[in-house]
């Protein structure tokens, strides 16, 4: 008669090997895995208004923070698997300005993007705009000049409304990548312009606000609202911030 361990035994340190070679196996993944998240570029996503901030209205009652929140979810989406992707705002509430770019700084993000649609007393207004920041004013002499902002990137101490302008030919760079982009699926209703916006201001990395489309346009407001085209928005929008971080790869 053979004992009972002995009988067993090779089956048991086959058994016992294997599930060593396993777990071994297993944490070299997870630690490639959370290497791979570590180094992952980091883009911070911003719906505009929310809350009791309805921003504009289309026609049919179809409101802007409703629509950005929306496209916001659908690039996090479709670019949560390359990138990390961060949202100012995750659901219905508002988010003051200065706290939507102070995310991103803190978070050190790679890229920050304002989505938001236009809106305009003309009804027949059309087209999408990308704006970067652009400050027209001069500088006032006798204005305070206590440092309000450490740029990590540069690790010097800088005014916030200085900030931007630091990152001002990515960010138009990023702008036109996102622009050539859409055109595939508005045409040459698309367009480019400089402009001081607040959200902008105090992005210590390439910056830009997106309006998708104006939502006092009856036609515009129509496509903001069908999911098929929110989908090829989106889809657009992605490929343009990756086609950026392509041509910004040394």
């Amino acid at each position: 008669m053979i004992p009972v361990f002995q009988k067993y035994r090779r089956p048991c340190v086959v058994l016992i090997v294997s599930l060593m070679f396993i777990g071994s196996a297993m944490q070299q993944a997870i630690a490639k895995q959370t290497l791979f998240e570590a180094f992952k570029q980091i883009i911070v996503i911003d719906p505009g208004h929310g809350g009791q901030e309805f921003g504009a209205r289309g026609p049919d009652g179809t409101l802007e923070k409703t629509v950005t929140l929306e496209l916001a979810r659908l690039l996090a989406d479709n670019l949560g698997r390359e990138y990390k992707v961060v949202l100012t705002r995750t659901d219905d509430y508002l988010v003051d300005l200065v706290n939507r770019t102070s995310l991103a700084n803190h978070l050190n993000a790679d890229l920050f993007i304002s989505i938001h649609t236009g809106a305009s007393f003309a009804h027949s207004t059309a087209g999408i705009t990308l704006f970067f920041y652009q400050n027209f004013s001069k500088p006032d002499p006798g204005q305070n000049q206590n440092p309000s902002f450490v740029d990590q990137k540069h690790n010097k101490p800088i005014l916030w409304k200085n900030v931007q302008s630091r990152y001002l030919k990515k960010s138009q760079s990023l702008a036109r990548a996102i622009d050539s982009r859409l055109k595939n699926i508005n045409s040459n209703q698309s367009r480019i312009e400089g402009c001081p916006l607040a959200v902008l201001q105090g992005a210590a990395m390439p910056a830009v606000l997106i309006e998708v489309g104006y939502l006092t346009n009856p036609a515009e407001e129509k496509k903001l609202r069908d999911d098929r085209f929110m989908m090829d928005l989106a889809e657009q929008i992605s490929k343009g911030i990756e086609d950026f971080f392509s041509q910004e790869q040394p």
